[in-house]
């Protein structure tokens, strides 16, 4: 019997492997000294899990599905007219109604029963399971990071893919800095030209950019000596900043914004050797996330716990319905194009 029980471990397989790596599982055995692993209790974790962005867009709740609201585009016309002979003629507002489809994000972890007593027993893991569960919602976050750019939706009011329609295809407003040419010029004065329109009230508030266009300007202003100024965005988070027509605008890196060698969001594409950098001048109050979430008022994701699955695995989804939607895309907002290496 005894030989049986070995000849069953002699064809390699699974379980004899197993064997193998626990009599190897010491570092070093000797007189006197018996090595074992051990491990630093903190997991090395860097993983990126939102953006800027999410931090200082405003979420809503929404009136339903789709999203509905009202645009105005212009008021009634006044005319000059003879003070003793009055004429007008009858004129009123420009609206337009809108509407934004809600989108769903998701995401799954299953956890096993055995394994996670087996790291609550050993105790140098504590917490790692609640990291995990939190780290299903911190997945939709940096998936809504990217597509809060990005999404590859073509339409709000008639959706054709399950993804957001990205800011950078929802602004019409667009404008393209050369190869060469100042950055900081080229962005002052966009910015100076949504100012200066006389049919909207423009008040662009923040430029967000690739993070590598953000190098550009750093060396830019490094040899053309142009002080930035500073500006804090987040807590404790500091960003450079120039001045505009509308003031003192920060320059918000945000590595979700892509770049791009091909034609993509109204761009042709570059040539040879060179890239399209992207910044987006942004009127942050016109930019909204509209959420449902039954009437809590809880505009993050949520977690649900479905219960124990066969072989007592506890299955956790992370679910987040919500949308991106920028008003006044025609004008209260623009994307430069920046042509660089």
């Amino acid at each position: 019997m005894t030989g049986n029980f070995q000849g069953a471990f002699t064809d390699g397989s699974e379980a004899l492997q197993k064997i193998k790596q626990m009599s190897a599982a010491a570092d070093f055995m000797g007189n006197g000294s018996l090595e074992v692993n051990r491990y630093e209790s903190e997991i090395y974790d860097c993983v990126v899990r939102s953006g800027p962005a999410l931090q200082r867009f405003k979420a809503k709740p929404a009136t339903g599905h789709p999203h509905r609201y009202f645009e105005q585009t212009a008021i009634g016309t006044a005319v000059w007219s003879d003070p003793r002979v009055i004429t007008t003629t009858a004129s009123g507002p420009t609206r337009i109604e809108q509407a934004c489809f809600i989108k769903c994000l998701t995401n799954q972890t299953n956890l096993s029963l055995f394994d996670i007593d087996v790291t609550r027993q050993q105790g140098q893991y504590t917490g790692l399971e609640s990291k995990d569960i939190q780290d299903a919602v911190n997945a939709i976050l940096k998936l809504e990071a990217a597509a809060v750019w990005n999404g590859n939706d073509t339409a709000l009011n008639a959706p054709t893919t399950t993804q957001y329609m990205g800011i950078l295809n929802q602004i019409l407003a667009t404008s393209t800095i050369a190869n060469g040419a100042s950055i900081v010029d080229g962005l002052k004065a966009a910015v100076a030209g949504m100012v200066a329109r006389t049919d909207f009230e423009v008040n662009p508030t923040a430029i967000y950019l690739n993070p590598i266009l953000g190098d550009y300007i750093d060396r830019e202003a490094k040899a053309q000596r142009i002080d930035l100024s500073e500006m804090e965005v987040t807590a404790g988070v500091k960003v450079k900043a120039i001045n505009t027509q509308a003031g003192i605008l920060p320059l918000i890196p945000d590595k979700f914004i892509p770049s791009s060698t091909a034609s993509a969001y109204g761009f042709s594409a570059p040539a040879a050797g060179l890239k399209n950098y992207f910044a987006v001048i942004v009127t942050e109050d016109a930019v909204e996330m509209p959420f449902i979430d039954g009437g809590t008022g809880n505009p993050k994701p949520r977690i649900f716990q479905l219960g124990l699955l066969a072989g007592l695995q506890g299955q956790y989804v992370a679910v987040h319905f919500n949308a991106v939607l920028v008003k006044g895309a025609s004008y209260s907002h623009q994307v430069v194009c920046v042509v660089r290496p």
